[in-house]
């Protein structure tokens, strides 16, 4: 898979309410959920004016009184003038540097032919709601969004597996998903309690995971880790996933908040 062929899964995989396409690149907006929702994602290699491209991340956003986001792709051993020139310009205009990520990619071809089962027998399948309570929990996340992302995930045509592992209390201990489409799949929201890590959850749920996509027809897992998580870049390292390519996000000041907000 390429980077745009990567992008684009992923794009399907995680929904948004609203999408505009433009010539360099895709406005998306999920009233406020994620980034990764709610940003104008540049296309790699795209070309573009710096001041356009702006001012069409601003008024995009300020019309849904949201601060503006843009996420820019750097593809893997490319050095774009475009790139270093408009993240320039996004610092110079106060756009704080967030979340700098690493999208990897593994082949599937030939790894998974051993697995004897799917699923490790306390790992349990979930429905959407259960495991987005989990994962919000998990991740501490404002819960005043959760009925948008259960919305968005409900709507989406693809095929889904949500796993969750408990203790013997009932109390989560990891989780994640995976979504299915065109012999891809995409790994999201792996998450796991904080006094429960560096047991082997996350790699069960994972390896769960990738037995489902593999056994659906994928060929390709990808999946984005911040590159601060070097815990989970190295867990994902040890799986076999390779870097794609790299991403983070400028944001920028919500129309009318002050430095205060």
């Amino acid at each position: 898979m390429n980077v745009m062929e990567i992008e684009n899964a992923a794009r399907l995989a995680w929904p948004a309410l609203e999408e505009e396409e433009l010539s360099f690149g895709l406005l998306r907006y999920s009233r406020g959920t994620d980034r990764r929702s709610n940003s104008l994602s540049l296309y790699p290699h795209a070309e573009f004016e710096t001041g356009k491209l702006i001012g069409a991340a601003e008024k995009f956003f300020a019309e849904r009184d949201a601060a503006p986001i843009v996420r820019i792709v750097q593809p893997d051993g490319v050095a774009l003038d475009s790139i270093a020139d408009i993240d320039s310009a996004l610092e110079l205009r106060g756009y704080e540097k967030q979340a700098p990520t690493l999208s990897m990619l593994l082949n599937l071809e030939g790894v998974l032919e051993t697995k004897e089962k799917l699923e490790n027998g306390s790992i349990e399948r979930v429905d959407v709601g259960s495991w987005l309570q989990t994962w919000y929990t998990l991740t501490n996340r404002n819960f005043e969004k959760i009925d948008v992302h259960r919305a968005l995930l409900e709507a989406s045509k693809l095929s889904h597996l949500f796993l969750l592992k408990q203790g013997f209390d009932g109390a989560p201990m990891s989780n994640g998903m995976a979504v299915y489409a065109n012999q891809a799949m995409g790994l999201f929201g792996i998450s796991t309690a904080s006094g429960h890590r560096k047991r082997g959850h996350a790699l069960e749920i994972i390896n769960s995971l990738l037995c489902w996509g593999f056994a659906k027809g994928a060929r390709f897992a990808y999946l984005q880790v911040e590159e601060s998580n070097q815990a989970a870049v190295n867990l994902y390292q040890k799986l076999g996933f390779k870097k794609s390519y790299s991403y983070w996000y400028r944001v920028g000041k919500r129309k009318g908040s002050n430095s205060g907000d």
